[in-house]
């Protein structure tokens, strides 16, 4: 019972956590959360993609969905798309449905939506949305407890508060709604976590590498666009392990089970895409840009790329308080910092990397789809790589600790981390409910009357979402304190030196 405690506690707050911001959420209002939606109860009900539309590409189709999980009915005059991209515009104005069921998603591999459509039709919830929003809440639930979980059974266990990195309120948001992206973050958060054991005597075997393949499976299988974010983080790993470390890699057993299971998932990805007809041509967003013209607008766009890892809600039409980017600045800062204090170069180097990939992957992606779908970068496809720095700081500051001597430094970083998770999160999520029932602008304190408001009064699911925040943060604190009753010791270890816990030799550890 004691191995179990600390993860389920982890996934009971989290999945609560997600709950309120599910609740709190109107209907369709997470981004292209129709299409989604529209994709999954198909998928569930054996229409794998749906009916091709007159005037529409042919990734874009029609899925056979109840009348009233269309989309809304948005009245006349009150803008085009109603309260979608105005974000002085409460909920209020999206009423009923029109019947509509047009998904954008409909050539997107099938893996996620089975899981969360067929989860939705088990339990009986299949023509409402907050069913599937509940699935998904519970698939990336368990996915941030186990990334939880195997940090804090790593020699960095009590520096394990720094992972809340991961947990941005668009994190939470995509996570709470009907959205792919959510899963894939609670992917690499995984795969970051299993990143604090690569020195562990099984983590070259054939244990290894079905672990790590199997989630680069999954998100290839979510998400077309994963395959970047899946090759960036595995070229930050190689730096971090230097030659010495990747060589423990390189034989037959891991890079069989890696390489056949990613293999199968390629595979699987290139049939399911001739199959659909899959094609990042539209033709409606496709730019006649320059590549110089792309390279500066998007390199201009880095900024708002930055705040929305953070969080810009809705549509991309609620920016959250100044407050809210300032904690998690604050939080990033922190997390360099340590990583700067190890004094560790390779550790040094594969932050560089990671950072410099947060600005070059949008320019590069960018340039390849702007003839063809226009600019299609947004901050959320940044966030599976962005807390990569949470394992990389955990990391810095271990190995800080340890030569320094300086115990109270990883108890300030603990808590540091917690608050400024928690008060970003509170804030974001304070900003949504008021976006959405009264306007981004409008009045703070959320009582009646209100334009629009969610099925639990909007104070009591502030309330709510305070106890849930403050809860996990209590289980990530007081559940790291002490040895784990489960997981390696660092002398079970087989190190290729005494570096940081990822294979680096002493020539690497001091800078000159």
């Amino acid at each position: 019972m004691t191995i179990l405690l600390f993860p389920v506690s982890v996934f009971v707050m989290l999945f609560a956590l997600l709950c309120t911001w599910a609740v709190a959420t109107p209907r369709f209002a997470v981004p292209d959360e129709p299409a989604h939606l529209f994709k999954a109860y198909g998928t569930a009900h054996g229409e794998a993609l749906g009916a091709t539309v007159e005037g529409f590409a042919p990734t874009i189709r029609l899925f056979d969905v109840p009348r009233s999980m269309g989309t809304p009915h948005l009245p006349v005059g009150r803008g085009l798309l109603c309260y979608f991209g105005y974000p002085d515009v409460p909920a209020d104005c999206a009423m009923g449905s029109d019947g509509a069921a047009i998904s954008t998603a409909a050539a997107t591999p099938p893996f996620w939506y089975v899981i969360i459509g067929g989860g939705a039709r088990v339990v009986g919830g299949a023509t409402r949305i907050v069913a599937y929003r509940m699935m998904n809440a519970v698939v990336c639930g368990a996915l941030f407890a186990l990334a939880f979980a195997i940090g804090r059974n790593s020699r960095r266990r009590r520096l394990t508060p720094l992972l809340l990195v991961a947990l941005t309120p668009i994190t939470l948001f995509l996570a709470g709604g009907v959205q792919p992206s959510g899963f894939e973050i609670a992917a690499f958060a995984v795969f970051w976590s299993l990143s604090l054991h690569v020195d562990h005597p099984r983590a070259a075997t054939a244990t290894g590498g079905f672990a790590v393949g199997a989630l680069f499976a999954a998100v290839l299988l979510s998400r077309f666009g994963a395959v970047l974010a899946v090759g960036t983080a595995s070229a930050v790993l190689v730096i971090l392990l230097g030659s010495a470390g990747v060589r423990r890699f390189l034989n037959r057993r891991f890079l069989g089970a890696l390489f056949g299971t990613t293999a199968a998932a390629v595979i699987a990805l290139a049939a399911w895409s001739r199959f659909a007809g899959a094609s990042v041509n539209d033709s409606r967003t496709a730019s006649n840009w320059t590549r110089w013209h792309v390279i500066t607008y998007t390199v201009g766009a880095l900024p708002e790329i930055a705040r929305q890892i953070v969080g810009v809600l809705g549509w991309l039409d609620t920016r959250l308080p100044f407050g809210a980017y300032l904690l998690y600045g604050v939080f990033t800062l922190m997390l360099i910092t340590g990583v700067a204090l190890s004094r560790n170069r390779r550790l040094i180097a594969a932050a560089i990397a990671l950072i410099a990939a947060l600005a070059v992957v949008p320019v590069i992606v960018n340039l390849i789809s702007a003839p063809t779908a226009g600019l299609i970068w947004q901050g959320r496809y940044s966030v599976p790589l962005f807390l990569g720095l949470g394992v990389l700081g955990m990391m810095g500051w271990g190995r800080y600790v340890e030569t320094s001597g300086d115990e109270w430094v990883s108890t300030m970083v603990r808590i540091a981390a917690c608050v400024c998770f928690a008060g970003a999160e509170v804030l974001g999520f304070w900003q949504a409910l008021r976006r959405f029932t009264v306007g981004a602008h409008g009045k703070i304190w959320l009582t009646e009357p209100l334009p629009w408001q969610p099925s639990i009064a909007p104070m009591v699911l502030i309330a709510a979402n305070l106890v849930f925040v403050t809860g996990l943060c209590a289980v990530v604190l007081l559940g790291t304190r002490a040895q784990p009753s489960i997981g390696f010791e660092p002398g079970q270890v087989q190190r290729v030196s005494d570096g940081i816990d990822v294979g680096c030799d002493n020539s690497d550890t001091n800078t000159a």
